[in-house]
């Protein structure tokens, strides 16, 4: 009875001893070492740093180079600035003479433009546009016409000095009867003024004309 008992116990015994040791082969259940690294929790973004679904779905287009652009000068008066590189296209401006332009494009013979000022872009015919500045045609000053404005003589100072003008035009000295001779008789019949067919001298107020006095004027 006693040999039973003793038999049983270390039947007991040897089956917890087996239940204790490793099974072979690693096959085991291992422990979690104590120097394994947990891994952290994804850090929290700020609400201004999450991507939009603008962000998400729009691609970013590229800067324009703005190297590829070159000044230009228009060198015609109200130049057409079209929508489109074609003659019959719709025009969207006029551009004057001396307007600073930026070329973004060419297409044969028409170039896409933008305006500094206006900033509106279309097409300009390449013929029109230069690297130089052009000198715009100054307008040449008025003239101002100066008119010399003479004083009006009175009827009776010219008729005093076309008669005077006359007498003095006479090459002798008896042109009018009140004239008077070397002498200084009066001449009288013996004027050229009396004697018809030769000189005929201007000796009285009468003897002028209205014609005459205007010509004088």
């Amino acid at each position: 009875m006693r040999k039973r008992y003793w038999l049983l116990c270390g039947v007991i015994l040897l089956g917890i001893m087996k239940l204790g040791e490793t099974p072979e082969g690693g096959r085991g259940v291992a422990s979690p070492s104590p120097t394994a690294t947990v891994p952290s929790a994804p850090a929290k973004l700020e609400p201004d740093q999450l991507p939009t679904p603008e962000m998400r779905s729009t691609p970013v287009a590229p800067a324009q180079d703005a190297e590829r652009s070159e000044p230009k000068f228009v060198r015609g008066n109200s130049v057409a600035l079209r929508q489109a590189p074609n003659a019959k296209a719709k025009i969207l401006d006029r551009l004057n003479l001396g307007k600073r332009v930026m070329v973004l494009a060419h297409e044969g013979q028409w170039s896409r433009v933008k305006d500094d000022l206006a900033q509106r872009e279309g097409w300009v015919a390449s013929r029109f546009l230069s690297d130089d500045e052009p000198v715009a045609k100054r307008e040449a000053p008025e003239v101002k016409q100066t008119v010399e404005v003479k004083p009006k003589i009175s009827p009776s100072i010219i008729i005093q000095r076309i008669i005077a003008e006359s007498i003095a035009g006479y090459p002798g000295t008896c042109a009018c009867p009140y004239s008077t001779d070397r002498r200084g008789r009066k001449c009288g019949s013996r004027s050229a003024y009396s004697k018809p067919g030769g000189y005929s001298p201007i000796c009285f107020a009468g003897d002028v004309s209205r014609s005459m006095i205007e010509a004088y004027n």
